[in-house]
């Protein structure tokens, strides 16, 4: 768009719009270049980020993240390489995943474009991957040259990725003194629980240290640059709790850096899951495709034997030291959903949280030094700006997304809101309402055991994601033990015809037939 005038200069369609894929991560503008990547891993994509030229749209180069298959002809020398770590046998047909959904930096100084990549599709390696290998680059960290998309260096955060640990999330490039001389680094927290420091130049791995609790590995071995896996961790083969759950411990809510007092603050979440294969899984294109049996994931959730387990966890912001390797403080949250961070030159933190306040802490301390109840959920980092001498601080609240749906319970409303702060700020706080309580009202059905037994398989594999998983509904989408009876009248022009898409309810035609619709229904 012309900044200006608002008009249309150019637009590009980035992705197949026949398969899965999604847009999340914003685009980022390097020399006279827009990239961008893309989501869907865990529908069954193949991963790759692209370079458009700013003034035309036309395409400058694209940089695939697997191989799309062994033999090839591969798109680049750093696939050939590869397609080396893949196994004949992979299952080249789900795209096998590594999708750049999120977290591009650069450094101008280097030259160098930093893209993080995402997790497997899908996520049992044992079946994407037989006989292992690395899977490269899924979960890595890339560096490349933004002009040509040549890869100079890159880093994986966990080889033959299996729990869905995603190196998407946002990179710090900073200067640290490091063991007497300066180094340039680049700092990351991915899902996976390590904190990284490497040399930013070379891609060398300088630190890895725990910054939530992490029992797929016990370390990662500063000298092969590999993590020590677990046996207990791995899956394939029978149930496991794995902590970080997929969720992460931090996920896509940005960490803030102060050089001033060399911390970083990470919106950290403590977590496990209960990881259980699907010995009969195939490929379905377009579905949720992960590998894992969530048709006895549902079970053990509605019994609630294993509440304590889910990916609700506790959140905290965690100060990190990454010299020390260790947190120089942390603050417990009483919430499932941590809103990203802002450091600032005033020595202060400010984040909002899941239980609808928004506060400010000491960046020496973490002692909190200001708070205000806003009554909605916050997830995104706050930012601040200056006019004519004033400060401000601007948040946008509001909770969405997947993680927004699993790791909440509203009893309010969730209207959307950009809230601006300043010193001595006078507005009245918007009024946030408490949702109207919804009970079941339709009798229990008189369908067969049956009928019932597979409706709760088909609602394991197309619903929950959205629609919780019995008492953990969240409530953010509908609850469906609440559907009116007109809702029940209308079941099949929903759940397939796709007359409520203006909502957000698209049409499940495609993947769930008639009789699937009405055995959900019952």
């Amino acid at each position: 768009l012309d900044a200006t005038s608002g008009e249309l200069l150019w637009s590009v369609q980035t992705a197949d719009p026949s398969k899965p894929y999604t847009i999340t991560g914003a685009p980022r503008v390097v020399h006279d270049l827009v990239v961008i990547g893309n989501g869907g891993a865990d529908l069954g994509v193949r991963g790759y980020f692209s370079a458009y030229h700013a003034e035309t749209g036309e395409l400058a180069w694209r940089f695939y993240t697997v191989p799309g298959s062994k033999e090839g002809p591969h798109e680049s020398p750093a696939l050939e390489a590869a397609a080396k770590s893949w196994p004949r046998e992979s299952m080249w047909e789900t795209g096998l995943g590594g999708t750049a959904w999120d977290s591009i930096a650069y450094d101008p100084e280097l030259d160098l474009l930093y893209v993080g990549t995402g997790n497997s599709s899908v996520y049992d390696r044992a079946k994407r991957s037989p006989g292992g290998g690395d899977n490269l680059y899924l979960a890595s960290i890339l560096a490349l040259r933004p002009r040509s998309g040549e890869l100079v260096w890159y880093y994986q955060t966990t080889p033959g990725e299996h729990w869905d640990y995603t190196a998407t999330q946002n990179m710090i490039l900073t200067d640290l003194e490091w063991q007497g001389s300066k180094r340039k680094v680049l700092l990351q927290a991915p899902k996976n629980g390590f904190f990284y420091v490497l040399d930013r130049a070379t891609g060398e791995l300088l630190s890895a240290e725990k910054y939530v609790h992490v029992s797929w590995a016990s370390l990662v071995d500063l000298a092969t640059g590999r993590p020590v896996e677990r046996p207990e961790a791995d899956w394939s083969k029978e149930a496991r709790f794995v902590s970080p759950a997929p969720m992460g411990g931090h996920n896509w809510q940005p960490m803030s850096f102060s050089p001033e007092t060399g911390l970083v603050y990470i919106p950290a979440i403590e977590s496990m899951y209960p990881y259980r294969a699907d010995e009969g899984f195939t490929f379905r294109p377009g579905s949720w495709n992960t590998g894992e049996d969530f048709t006895r994931l549902h079970e053990d959730m509605e019994n609630r034997a294993a509440v304590r387990f889910l990916p609700c966890g506790l959140t905290r912001l965690v100060a990190w030291d990454p010299i020390a390797g260790e947190k120089a403080w942390e603050v417990p949250h009483d919430s499932g959903v941590p809103g990203g961070t802002l450091a600032t030159a005033g020595g202060l933190v400010f984040q909002g949280s899941g239980l609808g306040r928004f506060s400010a802490f000491d960046a020496a301390s973490g002692a909190l030094r200001w708070s205000t109840e806003i009554g909605i959920d916050v997830m995104a980092p706050p930012i601040t700006y200056q006019i004519d001498g004033i400060q401000y601080v601007a948040v946008l609240a509001g909770t969405g997304g997947s993680l927004g749906n699993h790791n909440s319970v509203f009893d309010h409303t969730n209207t959307g809101r950009l809230l601006a702060f300043k010193l001595d700020g006078t507005a009245a706080m918007p009024t946030v309402e408490k949702r109207r309580p919804r009970r079941v009202s339709m009798p229990r059905p008189t369908a067969s055991p049956d009928l019932i037994a597979r409706g709760r398989k088909v609602y394991a594999e197309n619903c929950f994601t959205c629609h919780g998983m019995g008492a953990n509904a969240s409530g953010l989408y509908p609850d469906l033990r609440t559907s009116t009876p007109e809702t029940h009248a209308e079941w099949d022009a929903i759940v397939r015809g796709g007359i409520r898409s203006h909502r957000g309810m698209p049409s499940f035609a495609e993947t769930v037939g008639p009789e699937d619709a009405l055995a959900v229904q019952a």
